[in-house]
C-alpha cells in the first residue's frame, strides 16, 4: 500500500515536470560560408536565425577565432519566436542578421576561419531558463591589394594628409608673404 503511494506520487511528479518542461533551441543558415575577398574589403553576408525550441527567445549574435573583431552584426539582438510543427526550410518565423566582414591587410593569399554564433536564451520575463547556441562556419580567403594605398591603414592615410595639408598651407603662406613683401630667412650671426 506505501509503495503504491509512493509510486503513484513519483508518477505524478514526472507527469507535471513533462508539462512544464520547455525546451529552448536555435537554428542558423547557411551552415558554411566560404568567399574570397581582396585584402580591407567590407562585405555583407545574410544569415536566417530560427527558433527550433517551444518559447521564445533572445538570440545574440557574437563571432569566434579568427573572425574577431573583424565582424560586425545588425542587429546584434533579436527575439524570436518558436517554429511551427514540424520545422521547415524557410523558416516561418525566422528573422535575417546582416553579417558585415571586413578584411584585413594582407600581402599575400590568407585564409581565416571562424564561426558565427547565434546564441539563445529565454525572452525577457519568461518563467523558464537554460539556453542554447548554433554556429555557421566561417572561411574566407583574402587575396592581396590591388593597389598600393590599400596596403596603408587608416592611421596612415590620416598622417599623410595631414602632411600634405601642412605643405599645402606653408606653400600659401609664402606666396601670400612674398606678396606682401615680407621676406623671411635665417640668418646666421658672425661673432
Amino acid at each position: 500500500m506505501v509503495m503504491n503511494k509512493i509510486l503513484f506520487i513519483v508518477g505524478m511528479f514526472l507527469v507535471c515536470i513533462s508539462l512544464v518542461s520547455a525546451s529552448i533551441g536555435v537554428g542558423i543558415s547557411p551552415s558554411k560560408v566560404l568567399d574570397q575577398v581582396v585584402s580591407k574589403q567590407e562585405k555583407n553576408y545574410t544569415f536566417t536565425i530560427y527558433n527550433t525550441g517551444d518559447i521564445p527567445v533572445l538570440i545574440k549574435m557574437s563571432a569566434s577565432d579568427e573572425l574577431e573583431g573583424k565582424v560586425r552584426f545588425y542587429p546584434e539582438e533579436l527575439s524570436l519566436l518558436p517554429e511551427p510543427e514540424p520545422h521547415r526550410l524557410p523558416p516561418v518565423n525566422g528573422k535575417d542578421i546582416i553579417v558585415t566582414v571586413k578584411a584585413p591587410v594582407s600581402h599575400d593569399l590568407k585564409k581565416i576561419t571562424g564561426h558565427i554564433v547565434a546564441t539563445a536564451g529565454a525572452a525577457p520575463g519568461s518563467s523558464f531558463g537554460g539556453s542554447g547556441a548554433v554556429a555557421s562556419r566561417f572561411e574566407l580567403m583574402i587575396g592581396p591589394p590591388k593597389y598600393f594605398w590599400d596596403y596603408m591603414t587608416d592611421k596612415q592615410i590620416l598622417l599623410a594628409n595631414l602632411v600634405i595639408l601642412l605643405i599645402i598651407i606653408i606653400f600659401i603662406a609664402r606666396w601670400i608673404m612674398k606678396k606682401k613683401g615680407i621676406h623671411f630667412a635665417l640668418v646666421k650671426e658672425e661673432e
